[in-house]
């Protein structure tokens, strides 16, 4: 088999020649490169030098070695797209210490650390861009797109993807997560009551992109998965009800389902952090049937969503912390108590439930990937095998 096959075989409950190591970039768990910090890290606790999979500033650099090194997989993406040349915001950045402050001409204020690509700690937003009406109306305008590719272009690039080897990945869109992301949490919450219009507005705005630029794609590439991104989950739950979720989320989830749908994706699945409890029922009311990465953290139990959802496809789940210095004896628990019961069910992809943090360790991680690696039958990597 080969990647695609394989992917697919997992995803439709049939029995691949081995459970790949799989992770969508974003929650990449194992599978897909490290943070500069980490990458470093590694090197210094004993990975060789020429594994890539670091991820400097945002950029990825060399991520095909680190997918030999450690035997895992991902997906593909597009290099290109329908629509461009958004106006967009100019920003100007100024130093404050051991900060840089960020502030755009749409009034948007961050403050965060220096380097903060790699260090990745939460900035502080002080301002965020969408404060009100106007203020939405000004960001819209900018976020438009001018440029537009030509019926042959399109053909011509989706050409290059037909004969495909690895599951191709096309991204949908979002609902109420880019609403907080432009609002803050606390503002868009309020105007879930307070202003429900501008909420449909922003969340129609970014369908209506996707009814337009995306939809066609997904038509005509017939890609292996589609996904979404949301990080809705707080720690206990959802960050809105599942009423409002129903009444403002779900249309678009909907217009994407039916689209993958009629495409024949095998997965439909959403990119959303903290406990995911509540959200699965609605995603599968909506026609998706997968999420990621089932954070461990926001007490996630796969055994309760597989008994209620025999068909949904379960990504990660597995505690990233494991791998960290002194806790490698939580190792072999994590995965043996996880992993086989999840696989005789079928419909599970096995990994970390987020990226790897940079108290990692190399023996840790060869530990953790030596008995992932065994309990899929999966022959894959390089590294070497530490019981």
């Amino acid at each position: 088999m080969n990647d695609k096959e394989r992917f697919l075989a997992v995803a439709r409950f049939e029995k691949p020649d081995y459970v790949p190591i799989f992770g969508f970039g974003g929650a990449p768990g194992m599978s897909g490169g490290v943070l500069k910090h980490t990458h470093d890290h590694l090197i210094a606790t004993g990975m060789p030098k020429h594994v890539g999979g670091c991820v400097d500033n945002w950029k990825m650099h060399d991520l095909e070695s680190w997918h030999r090194y450690w035997g895992t997989t991902g997906q593909i993406d597009l290099d290109f797209s329908l629509a461009w040349g958004e106006e967009g915001f100019r920003t100007t950045t100024r130093r404050e210490g051991d900060f840089e402050v960020i502030e755009s001409e749409n009034g948007e204020i961050t403050r965060q650390v220096i380097d903060n690509a790699n260090t990745y700690s939460m900035p502080e937003f002080i301002r965020y861009p969408v404060r009100d009406r106007a203020s939405w109306e000004l960001y819209k305008a900018r976020m438009m797109p001018r440029q537009f590719m030509s019926k042959e272009d399109l053909e011509a690039n989706c050409r290059r993807f037909d004969c495909r080897d690895k599951p191709l990945r096309i991204s949908t869109g979002f609902t109420y997560g880019h609403v907080r992301s432009l609002m803050g949490v606390e503002a868009a919450s309020m105007a879930l009551y307070d202003d429900p219009e501008l909420v449909r507005d922003i969340i129609l705005f970014y369908q209506d992109y996707f009814e337009r630029y995306i939809a066609p794609l997904v038509e005509r590439l017939k890609p292996e998965v589609v996904t979404m991104w949301e990080d809705i989950g707080y720690n206990v739950g959802l960050l809105i009800s599942p009423e409002h979720f129903r009444q403002f989320c779900a249309p678009f989830y909907r217009s994407v389902a039916e689209v993958a749908a009629s495409a024949g994706v095998a997965v439909r699945t959403v990119d959303s952090d903290g406990c995911a409890m509540e959200l699965v029922p609605l995603l599968a009311e909506c026609g998706f049937n997968s999420l990621y990465p089932f954070e461990v953290k926001g007490k996630n139990d796969l055994m309760v969503l597989r008994a209620k959802y025999p068909k949904f496809i379960f990504f990660g789940n597995l505690e990233k912390e494991v791998v960290n210095e002194g806790n490698e004896h939580l190792i072999e628990h994590e995965i043996m108590s996880k992993v086989p019961p999840l696989l005789k069910k079928g419909g599970y992809f096995p990994n970390g439930d987020h990226g790897i943090q940079p108290m990692v360790t190399f023996k840790n991680l060869c530990k953790f990937m030596t008995l992932l690696h065994e309990v899929c039958s999966n022959p894959e990597g390089e590294f070497p095998r530490i019981n």
